[in-house]
């Protein structure tokens, strides 16, 4: 009786198995993204328990700044109300006036695609630029580009950005600003748009249902997971808005050089923790800022994430 006799594989070393090889390819990326991701957070964090500025020098208060800026601090209540007023606000515009082109521009049409590419290349000029753009749009007088379209229908000239006795204009002309960017959601919408089947419009319309019918009952909810991408991703943006409140404050009229604009008017996160951080040099109190605001955020979609389950449909998968 013969056993058959099975060789042995040869012992790999360690450095030559799957798993450790896997490691070692992303080992580039992953040593990133802890010295760059993971190490600033931590030390981020470690600094807004303490009382630190530009140069290092550092106390350690515990979570003194979180308190002081969660029942302490009123400019920070203003700039809440700014923000919660402005998210809002914004989101509306993104959300409905990008839905609306979308489904203007989904028609087949000749010259719908020029027609979605003036609208959609705005929205990629960003930043500064946008900025200044728009400081001059809502000038004051006959000469700014808004107060001439107001004009049209006899309505005297608006002082956006300079109202000593309005200063929630400026806070109105910074939430119409979001038109000039509805060219970002309408491009995913259409996307959305596109990838509903043809058959569910062509089955509506058998059944006798009229456009609005067909848009409630068959667009809207097989759209609404890109309804919820363009509402998270708005959230996100607007919660971090930056150059555009610090370039109206700056305007002429009633400014006084302050950042977050005439009595806190434009204040917003970003500009609030900037003027902690860099201006007054308290590194603690704007990391513990950068720290409330990313919970604001997180709350914010999970929120959105939470009420869209009740109709957001998945393909075929049951809504929960």
């Amino acid at each position: 009786m013969t056993m058959a006799l099975h060789p042995q594989r040869p012992k790999r070393r360690w450095w030559r198995r799957e798993g450790v090889q896997g490691y070692l390819y992303i080992s580039p990326w992953l040593l990133g993204f802890l010295m760059f991701g993971v190490a600033p957070l931590i030390a981020a964090f470690m600094t807004s328990l303490s009382k630190a500025n530009v140069f290092r020098t550092i106390r350690f208060v515990g979570t003194d700044n979180y308190s002081k800026i969660l029942t302490d601090d009123p400019v920070f209540a203003t700039i809440a109300g700014n923000m919660l007023i402005y998210v809002i606000g914004s989101t509306v515009i993104s959300i409905g006036l990008g839905l609306i082109l979308a489904l203007l521009l989904f028609k087949d049409f000749r010259g719908n695609h020029v027609f979605r590419t003036l609208i959609y290349v705005p929205s990629l000029l960003v930043g500064i630029a946008t900025a200044y753009l728009f400081k001059q749009v809502f000038r004051g007088g006959e000469v700014g580009l808004a107060n001439m379209f107001l004009s049209l229908f006899g309505t005297e000239p608006i002082n956006w950005l300079g109202d000593s006795d309005k200063p929630w204009l400026a806070l109105v002309a910074l939430i119409l600003v979001n038109v000039w960017f509805a060219g970002g959601t309408m491009l995913i919408f259409l996307a959305g748009l596109k990838g509903i089947p043809a058959s569910y419009f062509e089955a509506a319309r058998v059944d006798g249902a009229g456009p609005w019918q067909m848009f409630r009952k068959v667009t809207l909810p097989l759209l609404s997971p890109v309804i919820v991408f363009n509402t998270v991703m708005a959230l996100i943006g607007h919660i971090q808005v930056f150059e555009t409140p610090l370039a109206f404050a700056n305007s002429g009229g009633v400014a006084t050089g302050n950042p977050l604009g005439y009595e806190n008017s434009l204040g917003t996160f970003v500009t609030y923790l900037y003027v902690k951080g860099f201006v007054y040099q308290d590194m603690g109190y704007a990391s513990a800022l950068a720290f409330i605001m990313f919970a604001a955020t997180l709350v914010l979609t999970g929120l959105v994430l939470w009420l869209a389950r009740r109709f957001t449909a998945y393909g075929d998968a049951d809504q929960n």
